[in-house]
């Protein structure tokens, strides 16, 4: 009789942790019905099982004669969750290409994206945190525009490409000690606040071509692996690179900077261009 009691003590134990994984796991569908509705979603500690395609919830506008525009009117907040299909916010709907425009915030602080993550060309209203998330495959976030005073991507680890090629960013940008397995692409960006990319860990390529950065930019401590390039990149206010290592020289050709540049082991003057400072 003893032993059938520690039998079932521990059956109860197996049953009760099963029904706790089954909790843990939902679908995108139990969300999208709320957004759908206009209302906000707020989601901690679970495991979303196949695809988000934010463009499904078909709150469309025409924004131009050629493309529509899906609307997100909820906060989205995500907190320590695993997505484990892929997640995007563009589409097509009767060959018209379809853009999401996210009125409030977008939050995924701490969250893990098993599947590919796209947010090409959408616009986002409120604040933009991915703080401490962690690509597996490619996350592009090409086009992107966020019109809030602060955007947060520090922290993040990518194991895939990650770009965010034409990307705005209309206040500060936040991306302090990122670790990026392949290649990250900033071209074409435009900061207008303040940059801090201090910290990163990069062992492929760091693409920074013709970005442009209004506010102070810091890269101080960051080790750019096999190529860094900064090719006819504008900054306008301060650039710090103290500490900076690299395998190659990394390539300024026909870059500007407004404010001082800080090499660490010396500080340039504003208005020259690093031809004519002979920087190598």
């Amino acid at each position: 009789m003893k032993h059938y009691k520690i039998i079932l003590f521990f059956l109860g134990i197996v049953i009760s942790s099963c029904s706790h994984a089954e909790q843990k796991e939902i679908k995108a569908s139990e969300f999208m019905k709320d957004l759908r509705k206009g209302k906000s979603v707020s989601i901690a500690n679970k495991i979303i099982i196949d695809d988000v395609d934010f463009t499904s919830i078909e709150n469309l506008q025409l924004l131009s004669n050629s493309q529509l525009q899906n609307v997100v009117e909820g906060n989205i907040f995500f907190s320590n969750c695993v997505f484990m299909g892929n997640i995007t916010s563009n589409g097509m709907k009767d060959n018209f290409p379809i853009q999401t425009k996210f009125c409030n915030n977008l939050i995924f602080t701490n969250c893990d994206f098993r599947g590919d993550v796209n947010f090409e060309n959408a616009v986002v209203q409120g604040n933009v945190n991915f703080n401490k998330a962690k690509f597996r495959k490619n996350a592009s976030f090409n086009n992107f525009s966020v019109w809030s005073k602060d955007s947060y991507f520090s922290e993040i680890e990518s194991e895939g490409d990650l770009y965010m090629i034409y990307a705005s960013f209309y206040g500060n940008l936040y991306m302090m000690d990122g670790n990026f397995q392949k290649n990250i692409s900033m071209q074409n960006a435009v900061v207008n606040g303040k940059f801090m990319a201090n910290g990163w860990q990069c062992l492929q390529s760091a693409e920074f071509d013709m970005i442009s950065v209004r506010g102070r930019a810091i890269f101080n401590y960051s080790n750019f692996g096999k190529e860094a390039s900064f090719i006819q990149a504008r900054f306008f206010d301060d650039v710090d690179f103290v500490g900076t290592t690299h395998e190659n020289s990394v390539n300024f050709e026909g870059a500007y900077f407004y404010g001082k540049l800080n090499l660490g082991d010396v500080v340039y003057p504003s208005s020259r261009t690093i031809e004519e400072l002979k920087i190598k």
